[in-house]
């Protein structure tokens, strides 16, 4: 059978043949392709918001440092006034506890003494003949009667 076929039939089938698995792997090729072009189209995209999400990402970090750094100032200003009340109260405290223990020696100083004259049961000294006089240049009384009564004046010029 193969004897009564042309040559050049035979040739031509063959060369078909050979056209059809090229068309065939062409069009493989050109789908495989236009996949290739989507996925470049996506990663396009991908990368573009990537981009866009690093940008909010470093402008989000700035704002945090930023942020820190303001909060951590205000913390630290907060803590040195906190430090320099705490100060202040130990400074009050001990001048209190001063002033208390003076006044309890008085106290029972007071108590032991012996009543002599109108006026001797008076310790806060509201009845004393001496005028204290005022300089008119200045707040402070020139005679004090204790030690504490000039610390507790003296404490309270300061806070005012």
């Amino acid at each position: 059978m193969l004897d009564s076929l042309p040559l050049d039939f035979l040739l031509n089938l063959f060369l078909v043949g050979l056209l059809l698995a090229t068309i065939g792997y062409c069009a493989l090729l050109n789908k495989r392709l236009s996949n290739m072009r989507d996925a470049h189209t996506e990663l396009r995209q991908l990368t573009e918001e990537f981009d866009k999400a690093l940008l909010r990402s470093k402008s989000g970090v700035d704002e945090l440092k930023n942020l820190a750094a303001t909060t951590g100032k205000q913390f630290r200003d907060e803590i040195k006034q906190a430090k320099d009340l705490i100060e202040e109260l130990q400074l009050i405290n001990a001048s209190s506890t001063r002033i208390a223990d003076r006044l309890q020696k008085g106290v029972e100083s007071t108590a032991k003494r012996e009543v002599t004259g109108v006026y001797d049961d008076d310790p806060a000294g509201l009845f004393d003949d001496e005028e204290i006089t005022l300089d008119s240049r200045s707040e402070e009384p020139k005679k004090f009667r204790t030690e504490a009564e000039k610390e507790l004046f003296e404490m309270l010029t300061k806070a005012t």
